[in-house]
């Protein structure tokens, strides 16, 4: 499979190779982003140890046998049973042979299971390794939890690593590039299904036709998708699954605050905070707050951030014993029916890496207070962008930009920012009537979106 994109990315872990020093670097972002095939198609000599939820015993076990099989000279039934003599072993065979890097991959298991092990890590760094010339790679996924292992203040890996890079989904014009038997409408319809994750994409990719691929692809019994928002759940919350269920499936049908998710998920209203903790920890879900140039007060909304994830517990999840049944194809025709509003709050995300790539804006976000909102607020120095998205067989006219500029000025109002220049985006799918753009007035239809390189 050919890499798409992530130039930056392999450039950054390039430059950190060639060194001429030891690195720790932190590589992290979501399950399925593509962390992995990164790592191989950009260093050629590497030494993979993979974790997984094994105790430590076992861990310790497993890795121990990719290096003794490396090193000739050592018996083949020798028992490694500590994290320091696993180490003492590693530091031999990098003393003999030359890699491009050491990658601890799914890293985020292995302190899990035994939180020792970062204490131990760190000494070996601290005494060893930093003076070998070697490149450490510790790649996990689920970014609070890594955030919180190796990037806080208080991680004893916080004033070792050289550097950490974020893998993050593909946006949409470079998820367009795996879509190219797709008109570009359906292109959008694909990415709301299965945002920018590469693996996902790929299940897409052979397909032109959009009901087709959706009947086999998501809702065909023994297909990977049909299942995957269950193991990415799952694999978290196995202890109390049915709650963290009920909450991401009411998140997924459009409810937003605390007391709303508590009341229609059935989960205790003193209680939703701890489970909206572990959600943002896990970044299954996250949180907004209205567009401000300070710190805002208001209470935070809630969304599901990951299209995948939005579109199992919207449609895969509460349908699977439809799906299982074998009626999958009537399935993607219901589907397909509504799947303009349902692609709508995509098109807001589409709108806003629009905005990123043509504006370079300082600041990106949206703005409500009470029942005026405006879907995107951006600054560029002393520029304001704003704009309005319509996902809809409608066409835009000018009643919308004046419903856009007396919303601006409400919010400008309590913004108390008085820009120099406002800039009015309208975004639609089926372009505009009875309005012109102009310099400040940018009217952007499917053509100008699929143009964007």
């Amino acid at each position: 499979m050919k890499m798409i994109n992530r130039k930056r990315e392999k450039e950054f872990l390039l430059r950190k190779a060639k060194s001429n020093e030891s690195e720790l670097i932190v590589i992290y972002g979501r399950r399925r982003v593509g962390k992995t095939f990164l790592l191989e198609n950009t260093f050629n000599n590497v030494l993979f140890f993979t974790a997984d939820l094994s105790n430590t015993s076992y861990l310790i076990d497993r890795f121990s046998k990719i290096i003794i099989s490396e090193l000739k000279d050592l018996p083949l039934n020798i028992q490694i049973t500590t994290w320091d003599a696993f180490f003492g072993l590693l530091k031999t065979l990098l003393q003999q042979k030359k890699y491009d890097a050491i990658i601890f991959d799914e890293f985020q298991y292995i302190p899990q299971q035994d939180s020792s092990f970062i204490s131990i890590f760190q000494r070996w760094w601290d005494l060893e390794f930093s003076k070998l010339n070697v490149n450490f790679v510790l790649c996990g996924s689920y970014s609070g939890m890594i955030e919180k292992i190796a990037l806080e203040h208080n991680s004893p890996l916080y004033g070792r690593r050289t550097g950490q890079y974020k893998i993050l989904p593909m946006d949409f014009f470079d998820s367009s590039k795996f879509l190219s038997k797709y008109t570009l409408e359906d292109k959008i319809y694909v990415y709301s299904i299965t945002g920018g994750i590469p693996l996902y994409l790929k299940e897409f990719s052979n397909y032109s036709n959009l009901k087709e691929a959706l009947a086999n692809k998501i809702f065909s019994p023994g297909e990977f998708l049909v299942e995957e928002g269950k193991f990415l759940t799952m694999e978290e919350f196995k202890k109390d699954p049915s709650n963290y269920f009920s909450i991401m499936r009411v998140i997924a049908d459009g409810k937003t605050t605390p007391v709303e998710i508590s009341n229609f998920s059935g989960v205790e209203n003193r209680k939703i905070s701890t489970y909206l903790s572990k959600l943002l920890d896990i970044e299954l879900i996250k949180k907004e707050l209205p567009f401000s140039l300070k710190k805002s007060k208001k209470k935070p909304l809630y969304y599901i951030d990951d299209e995948y994830i939005k579109f199992y517990f919207k449609y895969i999840y509460p349908n699977i014993d439809i799906i299982y049944r074998g009626y999958g194809e009537r399935l993607a025709e219901k589907v397909l029916a509504e799947i303009n509003m349902y692609t709508s709050f995509t098109f807001e995300k589409i709108a806003k890496q629009y905005i990123e790539k043509v504006e370079n804006p300082q600041k990106i976000g949206k703005w409500w207070n009470k029942d005026v909102e405006i879907d995107l607020v951006a600054i560029n120095e002393d520029t304001l962008i704003v704009g309005e998205y319509k996902f809809t067989n409608k066409k835009v006219d000018n009643r919308v930009l004046q419903k856009l500029q007396l919303k601006t000025q409400k919010m400008i109002e309590e913004l108390k920012f008085e820009p120099e220049n406002i800039i009015y985006y309208l975004f639609s799918k089926s372009g505009f009537y009875n309005i012109e753009e102009s310099s400040n007035i940018k009217l952007v239809d499917l053509n100008k979106i699929g143009n964007i390189k």
